[in-house]
């Protein structure tokens, strides 16, 4: 059973993924994961425990206190355990998702166990925080990189194709964990070129980073500026600026636009709007510069690149 508002197709489900306490307190509730899809997603007033969120298809927004986190299939978001947030899919469109919840003595383990070895999976300069054996994440999403994407597809292989005496759930929950702490320890290392000496600056500049590169996500369609992100930041333009390129491989400006013609192209895609309509939607005032910058992304203009769509239909169907 799906505790969200919609319509949901349940692909694989198992252990426990949400539970039901007068108390309120999340404890003793077993490891659980859901693969899902749902039209009209929605889920208001929720509470979670510690859990990881990854998004297939469509893009599922997080309204957690102020802001607003999109888990899509670019970036994933790690939820520490009393969260408590609104989703919702946007625009309404058609989502999937893949989510494992931890049990708290699970997590509590894994990070004993690997904080007293001789491994660097779990280091107390991350970009989390480790009270003891509780891990506390900031509060932005984190990118789906190449290390993640095998790790994602390797799992949904095994939960979907695999027979259940063929499948450790130990050993996948496990290798979650793992690729979870790993990648934050890599994205670490984006920092290198940037001659920072302490790791806690490191840390607290990606953290600023992502929440910008947050903000960026949830308003990539509206009028944002060097100088308004900066703030969200709390660095000087000129800083934020640097940083942002040398930490995320991209200006500011163009990771805008960057996600404004991928937006494009789904709704060149799925709807029939025409193609000033589109423009606006986006955030674009012109349209023969939307449809510059479209041909210099995609090497066709957006009704060329609409009709291309509709021939590979034509011939497939």
């Amino acid at each position: 059973m799906i505790a969200y508002k919609g319509q949901h197709t349940i692909h694989k489900m198992g252990g426990q993924i949400y539970w039901e306490s007068d108390s309120g307190a999340i404890e003793g509730v077993d490891n659980g994961f859901a693969l899902f899809s749902s039209k009209n997603l929605l889920g208001e007033n929720q509470k979670t425990r510690f859990s990881i969120r990854f998004g297939l298809n469509g893009t599922q927004e997080y309204q957690i206190k102020d802001r607003v986190l999109q888990v899509n299939q670019q970036q994933f978001l790690v939820m520490n355990a009393g969260t408590e947030y609104n989703v919702k899919a946007q625009n309404g469109e058609d989502t999937t998702m893949l989510a494992f919840c931890f049990n708290e003595d699970f997590v509590s383990d894994f990070v004993s166990s690997h904080s007293s070895s001789d491994e660097d999976l779990i280091d107390r300069n991350g970009i989390y925080d480790l009270i003891e054996t509780s891990p506390e994440f900031p509060l932005h999403t984190l990118l789906v990189d190449e290390e993640v994407k095998p790790v994602i597809r390797d799992i949904i292989h095994a939960k979907l194709y695999l027979s259940a005496d063929e499948v450790d759930n130990y050993s996948i929950f496990n290798r979650i964990l793992e690729m979870v702490f790993a990648d934050c320890s890599a994205q670490l290392h984006n920092l290198e070129n940037q001659k920072i000496v302490k790791q806690s600056t490191k840390v607290e500049l990606y953290k600023r980073l992502s929440i910008a590169r947050d903000y960026i996500q949830a308003h990539y369609c509206e009028e944002i500026n060097l100088n308004e992100l900066s703030r969200v930041a709390c660095l000087s333009p000129y800083h934020f600026h640097r940083a942002f390129k040398r930490t995320f491989g991209i200006t500011p400006k163009k990771y805008v636009t960057a996600l404004r013609i991928e937006r494009a192209k789904w709704l060149l895609k799925n709807r029939d709007s025409n193609v000033q309509s589109v423009c606006n939607e986006i955030g674009f005032k012109d349209v023969s510069s939307f449809t510059r910058l479209f041909s210099s992304y995609t090497k066709a203009t957006p009704s060329a690149y609409r009709n291309q769509l509709s021939s590979v239909y034509a011939i497939s169907a």
